[in-house]
């Protein structure tokens, strides 16, 4: 269920649930984040019904941060019930409300922080992943890089990604120079990223961006709105009844 060097755009759409998080990371992409939102059960049948019209097969659940939704389970549950293979990202500081999804969601993408504490895929029927952000500073060498992979590789699919520049602190930290020596397979991830497979384990380079003009994947945001776009700037829904 984890995500494939073969997913395209149009293959999945994100579904912000709220920006509301308990974190205050530094690489934070939101720039919403910490407004009190959070999308209501028709908006999110409103999002499935376009994904149905679409085609799209895979359903992100994101936020800020996702459990901190009061009807959480209830929008996995209709993801599921409606056959869309369902993802959430989560950074599992509420493990119970992260433990109450297991089974409902296809796949749980977990944020690392250098968390003690994780779960363990034997007492999961969710496939678990954990997500780990490559910057200055995290890993310094390939040997720290392979200690870690070592460690966390027998009960987590692992995924790496670069920094997406969006602050002065992110522009500072993006660049990991020993990526650029490891002996890995060179693919373009959703015809815009340059990516490598490293000891089976997909990194995204989101320093490399090779298609500055790619096509996007939709974005159903906290208000309903459906866009291709992080930002709330245009609603494809409306427009689309327009034309």
């Amino acid at each position: 269920m984890a995500f494939k060097k073969e997913t395209s755009v149009s293959d999945y759409m994100t579904l912000v649930t709220t920006h509301e998080c308990n974190r205050a990371c530094k690489w934070c992409v939101d720039q919403y984040r910490g407004q009190k939102e959070f999308i209501t059960l028709k908006n999110v049948n409103k999002a499935l019904a376009f994904a149905k019209k679409n085609n799209i097969k895979d359903i992100l659940l994101v936020g800020g941060e996702p459990t901190l939704h009061p009807e959480i389970v209830e929008i996995a549950q209709e993801s599921k019930e409606q056959g869309f293979n369902t993802i959430m990202t989560t950074n599992y500081d509420f493990p119970d409300k992260v433990k109450a999804l297991d089974g409902i969601v296809n796949s749980l993408n977990i944020s690392y922080y250098g968390q003690k504490h994780l779960p363990s895929q034997k007492d999961f029927e969710s496939d678990l992943t954990l997500s780990v952000l490559l910057f200055k500073g995290r890993f310094k060498t390939k040997e720290e890089l392979d200690a870690f992979i070592q460690k966390y590789q027998k009960n987590f699919t692992l995924k790496f990604s670069t920094l997406t520049v969006c602050n002065d602190w992110t522009k500072e930290h993006q660049d990991v120079p020993f990526l650029d020596q490891l002996p890995a397979e060179g693919i373009v991830l959703f015809n815009e990223i340059q990516g490598q497979i490293y000891n089976g384990h997909i990194i995204k380079r989101y320093d490399r961006v090779v298609n500055h003009f790619a096509k996007q994947s939709y974005k159903c945001h906290v208000d309903g709105e459906i866009s291709k776009s992080w930002t709330r700037t245009e609603t494809i829904i409306e427009r689309d009844k327009e034309q």
